[in-house]
């Protein structure tokens, strides 16, 4: 049951993922999706205020989800014997060293299947947070075309939607708010100790 509801999971992290990309009508009816819940804290907060408490949940959910779905142990040790083996494959390349190298090819599967097994730990956190990371992304991304205004330190009265760099200014609020609340719960849950 675990697994069935695993690969159910990462499916549909995997399509919200490729809707995004393939249809307008998919981003707005995701966006949507949030509406009821989020319209009336922007209505009461603003935008610059509700992107910061979403960027917030965000740290907190996906720092759970992490905790809950990787084995930082498990990991480190898996990356422990990866390393080693490279480690001592690239000397045996160095030196030139027959003998050694045919041992080591018959590790190789392993090391490939250990590969394998830390990518998988590290993505399926990753397809579990977007099922509620890109619904919010397209409700943000909604709001920002409804041209809010805000008051900020440095540029004064800017439009949230307008480009700096390559993002609009609500990815970077987003993202600099994400990190440091992030690292804050990182540390409260003792993720990644």
């Amino acid at each position: 049951m675990k697994d069935i509801l695993k690969n159910f999971l990462r499916a549909l992290g995997i399509t919200i993922f490729i809707g995004i990309f393939i249809s307008h009508d998919f981003r707005v009816a995701l966006g949507s999706v949030l509406a009821p819940f989020l319209d009336p804290m922007y209505e009461q907060l603003g935008v610059l205020y509700t992107v910061m408490i979403l960027a917030v949940f965000t740290a907190f959910y996906s720092t759970l989800i992490q905790k809950l779905t990787v084995d930082y142990s498990k990991m480190k040790e898996i990356q422990q014997k990866v390393m080693e083996f490279q480690k001592e494959y690239s000397e045996a390349v160095k030196k030139n060293n027959q003998e050694k190298l045919k041992r080591l090819e018959k590790d190789r599967d392993e090391v490939m299947r250990l590969q394998s097994q830390l990518m998988s730990m590290q993505f399926d956190p990753m397809f579990y947070t977007v099922i509620v990371t890109i619904p919010i992304f397209m409700w943000m991304y909604k709001i920002s075309t409804l041209n809010p205004i805000v008051n900020v330190p440095f540029a004064g009265e800017i439009h949230v939607g307008q480009f700096y760099l390559i993002f609009p200014w609500w990815i970077w609020w987003y993202m600099f708010n994400s990190i440091v609340f992030g690292q804050v719960v990182r540390k409260v849950l003792k993720v990644g100790v």
